[in-house]
């Protein structure tokens, strides 16, 4: 039911916001609020919490974000307060944003690597990423140890592994098959 809950909201705020002239501006909003969300343990749990009543959290959200974000953000928080489903106001401006992502061809690869990457590194990544997909990509950085040296991409259901680790899994598989 969540998944459904979220799309239906992430839909409308898609429509909605595709009729107004504030587009960036709003993508700009959701971009802040899912921050916020996610640093802000108190706004969280405000959100989260079944004993604080609906007028309250509704009172709580229009001091903190009227006259700070678009009409139509502030609108979509209380709407959700209002139908009682503001524990997934996180998923849903996330929602809004892969719609927003998509509409305009942009992917988000997950790109993990046993070391961190500088940003002029991360910069070139991005790069080949987009030559290599002939599309405009965001992608996510991770840091896996694990992989010993190397790198995974992950891109919805494709994945490219170019990990140390799975070399030596390789290894291992074709020196088994030749003793045997």
């Amino acid at each position: 039911m969540q998944n459904k809950v979220v799309n239906r909201y992430s839909l409308a705020m898609y429509e909605a916001a595709g009729d107004t002239q504030n587009l960036k501006k709003i993508i700009v909003d959701c971009q802040d609020l899912v921050e916020i969300i996610n640093t802000n343990r108190e706004l969280r749990l405000l959100l989260n919490s079944p004993i604080v009543d609906k007028a309250k959290k509704t009172k709580i959200l229009s001091q903190l974000f009227k006259g700070k974000i678009n009409e139509l953000s502030l609108s979509l928080l209380l709407l959700l307060v209002r139908n009682g489903r503001e524990m997934y106001t996180s998923e849903v401006l996330s929602g809004f944003l892969d719609m927003v992502d998509d509409k305009e061809g942009v992917i988000k690869p997950l790109f993990t690597s046993a070391v961190a990457l500088n940003d002029n590194e991360k910069n070139i990544i991005k790069k080949d990423i987009d030559r290599f997909t002939n599309k405009n990509s965001k992608p996510v950085y991770d840091v896996n140890a694990d992989l010993i040296g190397g790198f995974t991409i992950r891109l919805k259901d494709t994945v490219i592994d170019g990990s140390v680790v799975r070399q030596l899994e390789l290894m291992k598989e074709s020196l088994k098959t030749k003793t045997q």
